[in-house]
């Protein structure tokens, strides 16, 4: 997809917001503003978002000398969605369609999003979220290709969501889907790295592989030989959040994004209105 020019003042945002996590110190703060709007001044709408947003980070990593600055918030999104597990997972033995409920926890966890300024109380909004449908919804066309023995390749997102993402895993387990799980390679904002599969349990349940890079989404010209391999052998791709729709929501495999619209311009292209949850599959298969 392609960005719009609300996208550059969202550039501005998520500069601030990182920043603003890696120190308080007005000169420095200045000094990335100063270096992403001089960025913004060729930015190329053409792009996708994830795409254009890519060099805020990088600006903010060489500025302040921080790879990870929200390293200390993913350990503690991680630990706050751990303590929700039990919950969720009584509920999910009790529900009388385990994938849709399993769905819904995992879109609900996509509220864990730091770069944008996304604010949430994880404990409320997720079960706020659970209990609201999705406003584009292909369930059933999920559910006629989860055959037993198809292989899916589950593109995870942030840290603390994937603590959600394992429920849906496990269901996916279930229905005899044979499923590889994906994080970062290395930090970039609040994704998911595989230190995050391994403390939130996903590496003792499926094989857990990396996408070679730290492109927000998917940049298959950065991506490593094993990430590619899977996607290219996979049934099925289950992708998570903005990033992953911007960078894929125009590739011919069989994918699909599971996500919130948390800005205007990714609800705008998915037809909805911001807020809203969806679950589609791509438009190119």
């Amino acid at each position: 997809m392609k960005s719009d020019p609300e996208c550059l003042f969202c550039m501005m945002k998520q500069a601030f917001n990182t920043v603003k996590a890696t120190t308080d110190d007005p000169t420095v703060q200045r000094e990335v503003l100063n270096r992403v709007a001089e960025v913004i001044s060729y930015t190329d709408l053409n792009r996708t978002p994830a795409a254009i947003s890519q060099p805020v980070y990088e600006i903010v990593s060489r500025v302040t000398g921080s790879k990870d600055p929200y390293a200390a918030i993913k350990r503690q999104t991680n630990e706050q969605a751990m303590k929700l597990l039990p919950v969720l997972q009584h509920m999910l033995d009790k529900a009388k369609d385990p994938l849709m409920t399993a769905l819904h926890m995992a879109v609900a966890g996509n509220i864990v999003d730091i770069g944008i300024g996304h604010i949430f109380d994880l404990e409320k909004d997720v079960f706020t979220i659970m209990s609201i449908p999705f406003t584009r919804d292909d369930t059933e066309k999920f559910r006629k290709d989860l055959q037993p023995g198809k292989r899916l390749l589950y593109i995870g997102d942030n840290s603390g969501e994937i603590v959600f993402d394992r429920l849906l895993v496990k269901v996916l387990l279930d229905m005899g889907i044979k499923i590889t799980f994906c994080v970062k390679s290395y930090p970039i904002i609040n994704d998911a790295l595989m230190e995050d599969a391994r403390r939130v349990g996903i590496t003792e349940l499926v094989p857990v592989i990396e996408t070679g890079s730290n492109d927000i989404g998917i940049n298959l010209q950065k991506s490593g030989e094993v990430f590619r391999k899977e996607l290219a052998e996979s049934d099925i791709i289950l992708a998570k959040g903005h990033g992953n729709f911007e960078t894929c929501n125009d590739r011919s495999e069989n994918f699909y994004f599971l996500l919130k619209a948390k800005c205007n311009v990714v609800a705008k292209a998915l037809g909805v209105t911001m807020g809203d949850i969806v679950f589609i599959k791509g438009h190119k298969t």
